[in-house]
C-alpha cells in the first residue's frame, strides 16, 4: 500500500470514517496530498447524507451561479470535475465508514451524472445557437430540445462510483435552425452530441467527470450520433433486436433542459410510447429468452477469453461478470421483467432492487430467492464500490494478492475470512438461482440456443415421418389426419408464414401425433392440436414454445383431448398457453383475494406516458386476468381435483372481485372534476352469480342501486351504471369480460339503469311481482359500498320474511314454472337436464317456494346457501321428509355435474337419454309431487 504523506496520514483529529478511507484508497491519498484544502470539504460533506440538494449546493459554490446558469465550456469542465472530485471522495468516506446505504451512493452518483449531462448540454446548446440559431419544432414553433436518454445503470438510478454513462441522443422533428448559418436538425444535434463529450469525458489536470458511451444508439458506432423520434420508431419496429430490448428496459429521459418554453415533456411521452411496447410484449416471448441467454453466455465467454489472454485471471475473480456475479442477478430480474412486464405493468421498474421487490410482490419470484438476490446484490455492489474507490478505476476484479484482499475486507468492515465466506455464500446463492432461472420464471428446463438453426434437411422427410406415425398410431384414421395436415400446410395462412415459422410447424407436427397418441382420446386430441397450431401459427413465440418444450405440448394435448370446449377456449385465447409453462402453479388453489390485490396494483401501473390511466390497457388486463384465473380453474376441473360446487364458488368470487375493481376504475371518470369520495353504490347479483353457481361463460344478472343525497346522484349513478356495463361487455382485443343482463331491475328494460335504495325498497315492498321475490331468494350484495350492501341484505330479509298465502304462492310458482317450460321446448326424445320435468328447474323452484313459504317461521332458510344446503335445512326443519330432501339434493348435485360435463364436451344443450338420469329425475318428481301434488298445468 502506498505510504501516506504527513498531510494525508490519519491523525487523532481525523474523523474515523476518513481514517478508514485513507487506509484503503490510494486515490483519496493522492488527492489530499495534491490539494491540501480538499480535506476540509470532504470532512464537511461526509458529515451528512450526500443527496441531490447537497450536490447542487456544491455546484453553485464552485460555479458561483445557480445550476441552470449557462457556463462557458472551460468553466463547465473545471466546475464539473471539481464537483465530481468532492462528491466521489465524500461518498467514499461515508461508504467505507459504514455511514451510507447503497441507495445513497448510487443515487448520489446518478444525481451527479444528471447534473453534469444537463450542464454540458446547456453549455454547448448555447454555443451552437449563437452560430446556427435555435432549432424549433416545425409544427408549433417552440424551441426543440435534445432528448437525452440515460441507459443502463444511469437509467435505473443506480450508477456505481466509477461508472461509465451510456447515453442515446434523440430529438423530436426534422427541420432547420433559424440562424444565418442554418443547419439541419440532423446535423445540429449530431454536432451538439459530439461537442458535449469532451466536457464530460476528457481527462485533464482536474481529472474527468464521466466516461461516456454512445454505442447503445441504433446501429451503434455505425449510426448517426443523434436520431429523430421518427427514425427511432422505424428502427425499433423493423430492426430492433432482442438484446436491444434488454438495453432499453432501463432507458430514461434525463432532466436536461435548455429552453424554459420548450415542449420537452411531450417529447418524453412520445419516446416512452415507443420504448414500452418495444421492451414489454403482451405475449410470452420464447425468442427473447433464447436471445438473452445467448447474450449472457457470449458476455461471459468474451470475458473469459479476454481475462485469460491478458493475465490468466479466471472469471471467478470478477464480481460483475463471473459466476454468481452482478450480471447474473441483473439477468434473473430482467428476464422476469421481459417475460411478464407486458402483462404485469408493476414489473416495469428501471431500478433493479425496486424491480426485484415488484417481482416478489407479484409472486413472480419467491420471497426467499428475492431476499437472497437482494442481499447478494447489495453486498456485491458495495464490494464493487470498494474496488473502484481504490484507484478510481472501473474495475470489478477482486485482488489476487492476499494482503490486498485483507485490506479490502477491512474497508468493508470485515475480517478477511468472514468476507470471503460471505462472498462465497452470496455467489453460490446467485449461481443456484441463475442456473434455475428459467424454472423460477416459469420454465422447467434451460434453453438450448440454436435449435432453430438446425438444418431441416438433416433428418428424414417430414411428410414421410408423418405418414409413418399416422399409420402407426391412428391406423383407422390415418388418411383423414394426413388429409387434415396437408390442408393445413397448403393453406394460405401457412404459405404466408416466414420460413423459420413454417419450419417450426413442420418440426412440431410429428410430436403432435406422438403426443396425441398418448392421450385418452388420441384422434380428438390430434385434430384439436392441429386446429390450435393452425390458429397460433403466426405467433412464432408460441410455435417455439410447443416445439422446444415437449412437456408443455403434453399438457396442451391432455387439455384439448379431455374437452372440446377447453380446446376451443384455448384456441380462442392462446395467451393462456403461457400458463402451461408453470404447471405446478396451475394446480394450486386459486387465491382470489391475492389475485385481486395484485390486479389492483397492476391496473394502477397501467398509465399513459402523460401519467393518466391507460383505459384500453386496463380493460385488456382485466380480461386477461379473468381468462388466466378461469384457465387455472379449468385445468383443475379437468384433472378432477375441483368439484362443480367449488368451481362455481371460485368463479363467482372472481366475478365479485372484478366487479369491485370495475367500480374503482370507472368512478373517477364519472366524478371527474369533483372531490373524489367513495361511491355510495352497490351491485346486486341475481341468478347464477347471486346463487354462487357461476359457470365459465355465464352471464351476470345485475341490479345497480345507490344511496346518495347529492342533487346529481341519479344522473351520476346512471352514468356509472352505463360505464360499468360498457367496461364489462365491450369487445376489446382481449375479448369481452362478461355478458351482462340488467332486466331484473325494477320495471325491467323500462326502468332506470341505477335505482336509489329508497325506490328499490318501495318497488320490492309494493309493486314487485311474485317471480321477482322468487329471484330475490338467490340475490346477494356482490360489490360496491358495503354499508349499502348491508341495507340491501336487510331489505331482502324483510321481503322474504313476509307471510304469504300458501295456495296463492303455490299457484303462482307453478304458473311461472310452466312459462319457463314453454319458453324452452324440447322436441327431442332426450331428457333436458335443466328445463324438462324432473330437472334442475323443478328443484330450484321448489327451493324458492320453500323459502318464500316458510322463511317467516324458519329464518334459517333466509341465508343464500344454495339449493342443496337449503333442501337439507328444510328436511331438518320437518318441512320435507329428511330422506327425500337428501335424495333431491343428491339428484341436484349429480345433475349439475352432468350438465357441466356435457357443456365441457361441447354440447349446446344439456340433454341425454332419459334412462341415464332415471333415479335423479324420479327424486325431483317425487319432491315436486310432495310440494305441489301430482298434477302439472
Amino acid at each position: 500500500m502506498t505510504a501516506l504523506s504527513p498531510l494525508a496520514k490519519p491523525s487523532s483529529g481525523t474523523p474515523i470514517a476518513l481514517q478508514s478511507a485513507l487506509r484503503w484508497s490510494e486515490y483519496l491519498t493522492r488527492r489530499l496530498q495534491a490539494q491540501p484544502g480538499l480535506q476540509t470539504f470532504v470532512e464537511a460533506l461526509a458529515a451528512a447524507p450526500v443527496d441531490r440538494q447537497v450536490i447542487e449546493q456544491q455546484f453553485q459554490e464552485l460555479a458561483g451561479a445557480p445550476t441552470e446558469t449557462v457556463l462557458d465550456p472551460e468553466t463547465a469542465k473545471r466546475v464539473l470535475r471539481q464537483l465530481r472530485e468532492r462528491i466521489f471522495c465524500a461518498l467514499m468516506v461515508r461508504d467505507i465508514g459504514g455511514l451510507a446505504p447503497l441507495e445513497e451512493v448510487t443515487q448520489g452518483v446518478t444525481a451527479l451524472a444528471e447534473l453534469a449531462v444537463a450542464t454540458a448540454y446547456r453549455t454547448i446548446m448555447a454555443e451552437l445557437i449563437r452560430t446556427h440559431g435555435t432549432p424549433r419544432d416545425p409544427a408549433t414553433g417552440a424551441p426543440q430540445e435534445m432528448i437525452i436518454i440515460g441507459m443502463g445503470k444511469l437509467g435505473g438510478g443506480e450508477l456505481n462510483v466509477s461508472s461509465d454513462i451510456d447515453l442515446v441522443m434523440l430529438y423530436g422533428e426534422e427541420g432547420e435552425t433559424e440562424g444565418p448559418r442554418k443547419l439541419s436538425h440532423h446535423e445540429f444535434y449530431g454536432r451538439l452530441t459530439q461537442r458535449m463529450m469532451p466536457i464530460l469525458a476528457d481527462n485533464d489536470i482536474h481529472g474527468y467527470v464521466f466516461r461516456t458511451d454512445l454505442r447503445l444508439r441504433p446501429d451503434g458506432d455505425g449510426g448517426p450520433l443523434a436520431w429523430s423520434l421518427e427514425a427511432l420508431e422505424h428502427y425499433l419496429l423493423r430492426q430492433g433486436r432482442e438484446w436491444e430490448r434488454y438495453a432499453w428496459l432501463k432507458a430514461r429521459a434525463l432532466p436536461a433542459r435548455a429552453f424554459p418554453d420548450s415542449q420537452l415533456e411531450e417529447q418524453w411521452q412520445q419516446m416512452e410510447s415507443l420504448r414500452i411496447p418495444f421492451v414489454y410484449r403482451k405475449y410470452f416471448d420464447f425468442d427473447a429468452i433464447a436471445a438473452l441467454r445467448a447474450l449472457r453466455e457470449r458476455i461471459g465467454n468474451d470475458w473469459n477469453r479476454r481475462a485469460h489472454a491478458r493475465n490468466g485471471i479466471e472469471a471467478s475473480h470478477n464480481i460483475k461478470l463471473g459466476d454468481g456475479g452482478i450480471r447474473e442477478i441483473e439477468f434473473v430480474v430482467q428476464l422476469a421483467q421481459l417475460m411478464r412486464g407486458g402483462r404485469q405493468p408493476t414489473l416495469q421498474e428501471r431500478n433493479l432492487l425496486l424491480a426485484l421487490q415488484a417481482e416478489q410482490d407479484a409472486g413472480v419470484i419467491p420471497a426467499e430467492e428475492s431476499l437472497q438476490l437482494a442481499q447478494a446484490y447489495r453486498f456485491l455492489r458495495r464490494t464493487e464500490h470498494m474496488l473502484q474507490y481504490r484507484a478510481d478505476e472501473q474495475t470489478h476484479l477482486l485482488p489476487a494478492d492476499p494482503e490486498r484482499l485483507h485490506q479490502l475486507a477491512a474497508a468493508m468492515g470485515m475480517e478477511a475470512a468472514d468476507f470471503e465466506a460471505t462472498l462465497a455464500r452470496h455467489r453460490a446463492n446467485v449461481t443456484r438461482i441463475f442456473q434455475d432461472v428459467f424454472h423460477l420464471t416459469g420454465i422447467s428446463r434451460t434453453i438450448t440456443p440454436g435449435n432453430d438453426s438446425d438444418n431441416p434437411d438433416d433428418g428424414p422427410d417430414v411428410h414421410e415421418t408423418l405418414e409413418a406415425l399416422a399409420k402407426q398410431h391412428f391406423p383407422t384414421q390415418a388418411d383423414s389426419l394426413l388429409q387434415r395436415i396437408r390442408a393445413m400446410l397448403g393453406g394460405h395462412r401457412m404459405r404466408s408464414l416466414p420460413a423459420l415459422s413454417r419450419e417450426r410447424v413442420e418440426r412440431l407436427l410429428p410430436a403432435v401425433l406422438e403426443t396425441a397418441a398418448r392421450t385418452d382420446a388420441p384422434h380428438d386430441a390430434a385434430v384439436r392440436l392441429l386446429d390450435l397450431i393452425e390458429h397460433i401459427s403466426q405467433r412464432s413465440a408460441y410455435l417455439a414454445l410447443l416445439a422446444e418444450y415437449p412437456e408443455i405440448l403434453t399438457r396442451v394435448a391432455r387439455i384439448v383431448g379431455a374437452s372440446p370446449w377447453a380446446a376451443q377456449y384455448l384456441t380462442q385465447h392462446p395467451l393462456l398457453l403461457d400458463g402451461l409453462i408453470d404447471w405446478q402453479t396451475l394446480a394450486e388453489p386459486l387465491d382470489v383475494q391475492q389475485l385481486a390485490q395484485q390486479l389492483h396494483s397492476e391496473l394502477d401501473a397501467c398509465l399513459l406516458p402523460d401519467g393518466t390511466p391507460d383505459i384500453e390497457r386496463q380493460m385488456n388486463l382485466m380480461r386477461d386476468t379473468q381468462r388466466q384465473a378461469s384457465f387455472q380453474l379449468l385445468t383443475q376441473d379437468l384433472e378432477g381435483t375441483l368439484s362443480v360446487e367449488a368451481l362455481a364458488d371460485q368463479l363467482s368470487s372472481l366475478a365479485d372481485a372484478l366487479l369491485n375493481e370495475t367500480i374503482h376504475r370507472i368512478w373517477p371518470m364519472v366524478k371527474r372534476g369533483s372531490p373524489l369520495q367513495q361511491p355510495r353504490f352497490a351491485v346486486i347479483a341475481y341468478g347464477k352469480l347471486g346463487g354462487k353457481e357461476l359457470g365459465y361463460t355465464s352471464d351476470l344478472d345485475l341490479v345497480f342501486i345507490y344511496e346518495d343525497p347529492d342533487d346529481n346522484a341519479a344522473e351520476q349513478y346512471a352514468r356509472l351504471g352505463r360505464r360499468m356495463t360498457s367496461w364489462l361487455t365491450t369487445m376489446t382485443s382481449s375479448g369481452r369480460l362478461y355478458d351482462v343482463d340488467l332486466r331484473l331491475r325494477p320495471d325491467g328494460d323500462a326502468g332506470l339503469l341505477a335505482v336509489s335504495y329508497d325506490a328499490f325498497a318501495r318497488y320490492q315492498r309494493d309493486h314487485a311481482w311474485l317471480w321477482e321475490h322468487q329471484a330475490l331468494t338467490r340475490a346477494r350484495f356482490a360489490a360496491g359500498d358495503t354499508s349499502l350492501g348491508e341495507r340491501f341484505e336487510a331489505l331482502r330479509r324483510e321481503i322474504l320474511l313476509r307471510p304469504r298465502d300458501p295456495q296463492v304462492l303455490a299457484a303462482e310458482v307453478r304458473a311461472m314454472r310452466q312459462r319457463i317450460s314453454d319458453g324452452h321446448p324440447n322436441p327431442t326424445p332426450l331428457f333436458d337436464i335443466k328445463h324438462d320435468r324432473g330437472g334442475m328447474v323443478d328443484i330450484e323452484f321448489i327451493t324458492q317456494y320453500l323459502v318464500l313459504r316458510h322463511a317467516c317461521e324458519h329464518p334459517a332458510l333466509l341465508d343464500n346457501l344454495g339449493n342443496i344446503a337449503l333442501l337439507r335445512i328444510a328436511g331438518e326443519l320437518g318441512l320435507l321428509p329428511p330422506e327425500l330432501a337428501r335424495q333431491a339434493g343428491d339428484a341436484y348435485r349429480v345433475m349439475r355435474r352432468v350438465q357441466h360435463n356435457l357443456r365441457m364436451r361441447g354440447d349446446e344443450k344439456a340433454r341425454l337419454p332419459a334412462d341415464q338420469m332415471a333415479s335423479e329425475r324420479a327424486a325431483a318428481e317425487q319432491l315436486w309431487q310432495f310440494i305441489f301434488g301430482p298434477e302439472r298445468p
